[in-house]
C-alpha cells in the first residue's frame, strides 16, 4: 500500500518561544551560575520529509538535535501546545495539520510520547485504551472490540483492569501503544518507543509495526537503539543541530561500521567501551547485601519475593529482567524508599535501617522529571548542598563530562529527555552517596551519551562506591557491568 503521500514537511522551521518564564524561581545571584534561559535559537530548520502510506521513517541523531520537535510538528503540537513560530508547511493527507480539527487529528494520528505517563488520562488500562474511541463517539460494541484487539496486539490484554499507577514503565509503554492504535490511525508517531521495553517487548513491538506497515500505516519513529528497526525501516534520517544532515536507506545504514556511526554519535551493536577505568577490587564482605528480601504491593501482590543479592563497593552491578519482574521495586527497597516486608538489607554485614539507607544512597529515577527542582542546570547538580570551591569544581567536571556546560544556564524543564537524563547523572556524581542506583540511565541517550554513562559508572566505582544499574539496555550491561542480578531467573527459580 506504499506510494500515497501521507505526511509531507516542506521547508519547515520551528522556533520555540522564549522559555525564561519557566524559570521564575531562578536566583539572580546563583552560587554556581547566574542568569536564566532565554531561547531565541531555532530548534529545527528547513526540514523536508515525504512519508508515504505503509512506510517507516526513523529519525536519529544526538540528544537535543530536534527529533522530538519534528514529531511535534507532524502531530500539530508544535505551535499549539508548545508555543513557537513556524515557517513552511506540514501536510497530513494533503491538508495543513493546523487546518485539521482536533477530532480529525485524533482519528488520523496515533502518538506514543517519550514519557507514556504524560499522555494518560484515565485510571485503569482498559479505560485508557478506550479513551480516544469514546471521545470520538465510537459505537460501544466497536469500542469493546477495538480495545480488545489493541490490547492483545500490544500484550496487555491481561492488564485491562489494572491501575496505571501500579504498572511498570515497560507495561505503561505497551498501554500507550495500545491506546495509540485502538482507533486504527493512518499515521503512528513513536518517540523512543523501546526505551522502557525488555528484549521480548522490543521484538514484539517490531512485529506490531510490521503488521501496521502492511496495513498501510505511515510510521515515524524517533530512536537511539536503531538496528532493531532494520526489519521495518525504509529510511533513517539523521538530524544535527536541527537540520537534516544525512539520510540512509536500510542497505546503506546497515553497511555503516561502528567507527562511522560513532562519528555521528549513534549507537552500533559492536560498540566497545572507551573507558580505561578499572573496577576497585572490593573485599568479600565489602558492600551492600540483600538477604531473602520480599516486598509485594498490597493491591496487586506483585513485586519481589525472597531476593538475595550482593552489591559490592568498587563495582557496577546490573539488575536486569523482563518488564514487571520488580527491578525498580528492588531498587526502592535497597535505597529505603520502600520498607521490606521480610529479609534484611545490610552494609558490610551490618543491618541498615531505612533512614540509614536513604542517607547513604542516591536513586536516579527513570522518570527524571520527578527529580528536577532548580531554576538552572548548574544549580540542579548542587541543589541542597553547601557550595564551596571543591563542589563547584566537581560540578563543572560533571557538567563537562556530560556535555552540559553550554546548557548550564538553561532551565531543566526546557531540555530534551536525553539532556534531562544527563543532568540527573551529573547530580548523582556530585552527591556524597556511597550507593548510587541508576534506573534505565541510557533511556533517551545517543551513542555518545552511552559512552559517557559507561565512563561515569566506572568512575564512580573506582571511587569505591557501589553502583547499581537497572537496565534493559544489553549494550550498557555489557560495557559497564561487573556483576549481573537477573530477576527473571530468580522468579523462575
Amino acid at each position: 500500500m506504499r506510494g500515497t503521500e501521507t505526511v509531507a514537511l516542506k521547508n519547515v522551521s520551528f522556533y520555540y518561544l522564549d522559555e525564561s518564564e519557566l524559570s521564575d524561581e531562578t536566583s539572580a545571584d546563583s552560587e554556581v551560575s547566574a542568569g536564566r534561559y532565554e531561547s531565541t535559537e531555532s530548534c529545527v530548520q528547513d526540514i523536508c520529509l515525504n512519508i508515504p502510506a505503509g512506510s517507516c521513517t526513523v529519525l536519529c541523531g544526538r540528544s537535543g538535535s530536534g527529533k522530538s520537535t519534528v514529531l511535534r510538528l507532524i502531530d500539530g503540537l508544535a505551535g499549539t501546545f508548545f508555543p513557537g513560530e513556524k515557517s513552511g508547511v506540514v501536510l497530513v493527507h494533503g491538508t495543513d495539520v493546523f487546518d485539521l480539527s482536533p477530532r480529525n487529528r485524533t482519528k488520523s494520528i496515533g502518538v506514543v510520547t517519550q514519557d507514556p505517563r504524560s499522555q494518560f488520562f484515565m485510571g485503569t488500562v482498559g479505560d485508557e485504551i478506550a479513551f480516544s474511541l469514546e471521545n470520538l463517539g465510537t459505537d460501544p460494541s466497536d469500542t469493546i472490540k477495538f480495545v480488545q484487539e489493541a490490547a492483545t496486539l500490544s500484550g496487555v490484554s491481561r492488564l485491562l483492569a489494572e491501575k496505571l499507577t501500579e504498572l511498570s514503565s515497560g507495561q505503561k509503554q505497551r498501554v500507550a501503544l495500545a491506546a495509540a492504535i485502538a482507533n486504527r490511525p493512518q499515521i503512528l508517531i513513536l518517540d523512543e518507543p523501546t526505551s522502557n521495553l525488555d528484549a521480548e517487548g522490543s521484538q514484539s513491538l517490531i512485529k506490531i509495526l510490521g503488521e501496521l506497515k502492511r496495513n498501510g500505516v505511515a510510521l515515524i519513529i524517533s530512536e537511539h537503539r536503531l538496528h532493531q528497526f532494520l526489519p521495518v525501516a525504509d529510511e533513517f534520517v539523521y538530524l544535527q543541530e536541527g537540520r537534516i544532515a544525512a539520510r540512509w536507506d536500510v542497505e546503506k545504514f546497515t553497511s555503516l561500521s561502528e567507527y562511522e556511526t560513532a562519528k555521528f554519535g549513534l549507537r552500533h551493536p559492536d560498540m566497545k567501551s572507551d573507558s580505561e577505568i578499572k573496577s576497585y577490587p572490593a573485599k568479600d564482605a565489602d558492600g551492600w547485601h540483600m538477604t531473602d528480601v520480599t516486598y509485594l504491593y498490597p493491591s496487586t501482590k506483585r513485586g519481589i519475593k525472597g531476593i538475595t543479592a550482593e552489591f559490592p563497593f568498587g563495582s557496577v552491578t546490573v539488575i536486569c529482567g523482563e518488564n514487571g519482574t520488580g527491578k525498580t521495586t528492588l531498587a526502592k527497597v535497597l535505597v529505603g524508599a520502600a520498607r521490606e516486608q521480610r529479609g534484611i538489607v545490610a552494609r558490610n554485614g551490618k543491618h541498615l535501617s531505612r533512614k540509614e539507607r536513604r542517607l547513604l544512597s542516591y536513586f536516579v529515577m527513570q522518570d527524571v522529571d520527578y527529580q528536577l527542582y532548580a531554576g538552572s542546570v548548574a544549580d540542579e547538580v548542587v541543589l541542597g548542598r553547601q557550595v564551596d570551591d571543591a563542589l563547584k569544581a566537581r560540578a563543572w567536571e560533571a557538567l563537562t563530562a556530560f556535555g552540559l556546560t553550554d546548557l548550564a544556564d538553561r532551565h531543566p524543564a526546557s531540555l530534551s529527555g536525553g539532556q534531562k537524563q544527563r543532568v540527573i547523572l551529573a547530580t548523582a556524581y556530585c552527591s556524597d552517596a556511597e550507593l548510587i542506583v541508576l534506573d534505565e540511565p541510557t533511556s533517551g541517550l545517543d551513542g555518545h551519551g552511552m559512552h559517557e554513562v559507561v565512563h561515569w559508572c566506572r568512575k564512580l566505582a573506582s571511587e569505591k562506591k557501589a553502583v547499581v544499574v537497572i537496565t534493559h539496555d544489553e549494550l550498557l550491561a555489557q560495557l559497564a557491568g561487573d556483576y549481573i542480578v537477573d530477576l527473571s531467573l530468580q522468579k523462575r527459580g
